[in-house]
């Protein structure tokens, strides 16, 4: 697939034009609109951060956390896809084997896949997403993850799948848990949509896997070793705040310009809210790139508290978005509603706001203080 043929600041701007006109509709009907996920995979942002010997852009996650938060000013949804998207590319490098590398990241770099992570499950009495290592060295996968964003319109899924070292084991023996990468037409079965408050969009739903097949080439890193994997991304600097960020910067544009429409732009006290809101979303978006920065001397406890603190902002920032605008701003269809509704899913993702302080609070009582 080829990018579109504009210097990328033009193609950056095309996207965003069509993705703001297209998120109105993604919202109404629950679904990712074509339009939206074509213009994405045809912008070139996809692959920019692959590095420049596999075909991307070579640029840092600084640059992806910008990226992001753009895409989140008009359409969140698309902003997770794309987050998603950064998030396999980030595995890829860090822990894939040069054959996998060669294999997936010009396609993922140029747009021709869009890749997804799924992680989640249900929780107690769900089943288990289980693979079962064959005498060949394959493996058998069988399962279900929920909560997958791009389900159904990525190409390429990194999937957490419980492991065991021989099909004769018992799923109760030394379970470990491995990545693997699993390419669309493999996954059996897309479920339906989840029906999401927010970011409706995101093409979020369950995929299914029945005694799926794949050969140990598909293991992303160890087997058993899904520790490192998540260690490293937590520790890459790609942060969900930076859709938050966007979120708030989206929200807190609506008001400028309520302000200036309705000639409110002189009132002190709608000025002193507003100083308040941009102090709130400044301190969000220099802590969500101090971590893409890498320049925390903490960065795991740094990468959770940018999303803690981003997506806790993006929620202040909405509401109070909404109570200026009035009650015109509650309506099904005004952008703030809907940026409220995306707001308050961030909070809800990797992990909830309230687990990731009790992770961090727990690592800072563990472990030797760094500040």
């Amino acid at each position: 697939m080829t990018t579109i043929s504009l210097q990328p600041d033009a193609a950056l701007s095309t996207l965003l034009h069509i993705l703001d006109e297209q998120a109105p509709l993604s919202d109404e009907t629950g679904q990712t609109r074509p339009e939206s996920l074509s213009a994405l995979r045809q912008s070139g942002i996809l692959g920019s951060i692959v590095p420049r010997e596999y075909g991307g852009g070579g640029q840092t996650l600084l640059d992806a956390a910008r990226l992001i938060e753009k895409v989140a000013t008009v359409d969140p949804s698309i902003a997770i896809v794309l987050h998603q998207h950064f998030l396999v590319v980030t595995s890829l490098v860090n822990k894939g084997s040069e054959k996998q590398k060669q294999t997936y990241l010009p396609a993922l770099a140029s747009g021709e896949l869009v890749a997804a992570s799924a992680w989640s499950e249900s929780g107690s009495g769900g089943k288990q997403t289980v693979g079962i290592r064959q005498d060949d060295g394959s493996w058998v996968i069988d399962g279900v993850k929920t909560f997958t964003t791009g389900a159904g319109l990525a190409d390429l899924y990194l999937v957490l799948v419980t492991t065991e070292q021989s099909h004769e084991e018992s799923p109760k023996g030394a379970a470990s848990q491995t990545f693997f990468l699993i390419e669309k037409d493999q996954v059996v079965a897309v479920g339906a949509e989840t029906g999401l408050s927010g970011m409706r969009g995101s093409s979020t739903r369950y995929i299914e896997f029945h005694s799926t097949v794949v050969t140990a080439d598909h293991v992303l890193g160890e087997v058993g070793g899904s520790g490192a994997v998540k260690v490293a991304l937590r520790e890459s600097g790609l942060s969900l705040g930076a859709i938050s960020v966007g979120i708030s910067e989206a929200a807190f544009q609506i008001a400028l310009d309520y302000a200036k429409k309705k000639g409110l732009s002189g009132s002190q006290s709608l000025q002193v809210r507003l100083s308040e809101l941009h102090m709130w979303i400044d301190a969000a978006r220099s802590l969500v790139e101090k971590v893409a920065s890498r320049s925390s001397g903490n960065l795991k406890a740094s990468a959770s508290h940018s999303k803690i603190l981003a997506s806790d902002v993006s929620e202040k920032v909405c509401r109070e978005v909404q109570q200026i605008v009035g009650g015109s701003g509650y309506i099904r269809g005004h952008k703030i509603e809907r940026l409220y509704r995306d707001a308050r899913g961030v909070t809800l993702m990797g992990p909830v706001n309230y687990l990731a302080r009790e992770m961090v609070g727990r690592e800072l009582v563990s472990e030797p203080y760094r500040g």
